[in-house]
């Protein structure tokens, strides 16, 4: 019987400690190219919140329906500025930078002006380790019907990462969009000082008398406080 319960509470940890690494994963670092001809890595996004998914610049069904559901989901948040909508390609051979700027022009993105939504490429041989990262596959399919003449074949991806590069929701073309607005703006919000009380009546105070008091504070956000500098009132 005790060989059980040991057996039962050695199961118990292993899964907590799995569960809580699952939820603790860390997003992959690069350094692929932007549109625009920018370097962009995951390091240099550290602060922000980031929305990853995964597109070509002539996909014409699921990426179009991924894109405009982020675009009026960042509309209705009134385009928070820590939320950052990464796209990253599974075509790097012909998601040129101009096809890429174009794909945004399509939903009235001006990504020049709004600089949060990045499409990124690179060659290949770099660009898939971040596919298979993720579990996503890509392939590339001939289809004489197409303007294009193919289409790639892969699985969609909705990734949020916070501000510490830690994967916070991982979805497939059906995400949730309650779910990830709700996590972009607990994660995008503010540091806020918020005070257990403002104020103290000393009451009487004597001449030469010292009174001291504590005014306890936490932070009410979810970003870093930093306070600099305290000046009495």
């Amino acid at each position: 019987m005790k060989n059980k319960w040991l057996i039962a509470i050695l199961f118990l940890i292993t899964f907590f400690s799995a569960a809580a690494y699952a939820m603790e994963k860390k997003a992959v670092d690069f350094r692929l190219n932007n549109w625009d001809g920018r370097t962009v890595s995951m390091q240099d996004l550290k602060g922000k919140v980031v929305v990853l998914t995964f597109s070509y610049a002539y996909c014409s069904v699921r990426c179009p329906i991924i894109t405009g559901r982020l675009y009026y989901l960042d509309k209705t948040m009134n385009k928070p500025r820590d939320a950052v909508y990464l796209h990253l390609s599974v075509d790097p051979d012909n998601d040129t930078p101009e096809r890429r700027k174009k794909y945004f022009n399509l939903y009235g993105i001006d990504a020049a002006k709004d600089g949060r939504w990045m499409f990124l490429s690179g060659q290949e041989s770099e660009i898939s380790e971040i596919w298979r990262f993720y579990g996503v596959t890509a392939k590339k399919v001939e289809d004489r019907r197409l303007p294009e003449k193919y289409y790639m074949d892969y699985n969609p991806k909705v990734i949020v990462i916070d501000s510490s590069g830690i994967i916070r929701y991982e979805s497939g073309a059906d995400f949730s969009e309650e779910e990830v607005k709700s996590l972009i703006e607990k994660l995008s919000s503010k540091p806020s000082i918020k005070f257990s009380e403002t104020r103290f009546n000393c009451g009487a105070v004597k001449e030469g008398e010292i009174v001291k008091h504590d005014f306890e504070f936490v932070n009410g956000g979810n970003s870093v406080l930093k306070i600099k500098n305290l000046i009495p009132a």
